[in-house]
């Protein structure tokens, strides 16, 4: 590289850096928080690099109900110890709250709805404590629903449909990564409001079996939700995890349906290697490799390579309006809406 063209690229991140500090919603969707990623440093280091809320998968291995509620609390002490520049929010005013006040924020999710087993009040009470969505299935069957590495992928249960319609009482966001696709579709169709995938990539892009077709992303735009894509560069195709990569990603899903349901969810953990060794052991089962694509090695897309993305989107003639809603607005969309701030899909679907 030239030194000019150093120095073009040092301006574009800048400049990038200027229009994320102004953005008034800054979001990952999906930031992994079991007790072995627990680290206040990578807090730090979403905070130092703009984001304004992160959401946190903070759950049990396996996710049991009584280990979230144990983890969710130890977690809430967590973020009182760092009071002065952390805070958990439940809602957009919340968040809202936090900012205004120059903290990062933290939202609740779990990846998984086994644990409700078939009491419903399980729901309300994961709601009441601060967790606002959830994952129907994560890679493999349930009672509910398919994940993605289940072969049959067969559709949601008849208790699946059911549990949906409970989390649109609940006003919990439906949420479809890891679930297997014919699952995915039924959720959306289920739903009342609008579903997301929460941190997945796409399978235009890389064919993965973590990652989502352009059916899927469809009918996610369809209901209204958004797709987080997600940062783990194996399941993007590059294992450097570059934001060249997940600028590709999240463009696919633009071209396709609009810049109105893309976003943001890396999915980030520091260090990938335990992570690999895990996902190489399962994978003549829930990571198994039906496309002979998938790799067990690589990065995570980091929070320091944000500004990188956003000079490539704005290189690319994206819009300050595209830009704010991939960084995530478009999320702060779905989250007014589920609340019963906004429109709900079947609503959507009646004037579109």
């Amino acid at each position: 590289m030239t030194q000019l063209q150093d120095s073009n690229e040092s301006d574009a991140v800048a400049a990038a850096k200027k229009i994320i500090e102004q953005c008034p919603d800054v979001w990952d969707m999906t930031l992994p928080w079991p007790r072995i990623y627990w680290s206040i440093d990578v807090l730090r280091r979403y905070h130092a690099s703009g984001y304004t809320f992160a959401n946190l998968t903070v759950q049990d291995l396996p996710a049991t109900f009584e280990g979230v509620q144990k983890e969710l609390g130890d977690f809430k002490a967590l973020c009182a110890e760092h009071a002065d520049w952390l805070c958990f929010a439940s809602d957009a005013a919340e968040i809202d709250a936090g900012n205004a006040a120059g903290k990062l924020t933290l939202g609740i999710n779990v990846q998984d709805t086994e644990l409700v087993h078939d009491d419903f009040s399980r729901l309300h009470k994961l709601r009441e404590i601060g967790v606002r969505h959830m994952l129907l299935a994560y890679q493999v069957r349930n009672r509910a629903a398919d994940g993605c590495a289940e072969p049959a992928d067969a559709g949601l249960s008849l208790f699946g449909r059911e549990l949906v319609r409970e989390m649109n009482r609940a006003k919990m966001i439906v949420d479809v990564s890891h679930t297997g696709r014919q699952s995915s579709l039924d959720a959306i169709e289920c739903s009342e409001t609008p579903v997301i995938f929460s941190h997945s990539g796409v399978k235009a892009r890389c064919m993965h079996i973590r990652n989502i077709d352009d059916v899927q992303i469809r009918e996610c735009a369809n209901s209204g939700g958004v797709i987080g894509v997600v940062g783990i560069g194996a399941f993007l195709g590059d294992p450097e995890a570059k934001a060249e990569t997940v600028f590709s990603h999240i463009d696919h899903i633009v071209q396709l349906v609009g810049p109105d349901h893309a976003g943001i969810g890396t999915d980030f953990i520091d260090d990938m290697t335990p992570t690999w060794e895990g996902v190489k052991q399962a994978k003549d089962g829930a990571w198994r490799d039906p496309f002979g694509t998938q790799l067990y090695e690589g990065v995570a897309f980091a929070p320091e390579q944000l500004a990188s993305l956003v000079a490539i989107m704005v290189e690319h003639g994206y819009s300050q309006q595209s830009i704010y809603g991939v960084l995530g607005g478009n999320f702060r969309r779905v989250y007014e809406q589920v609340h019963g701030e906004g429109v709900t899909a079947s609503q959507k679907r009646a004037v579109t």
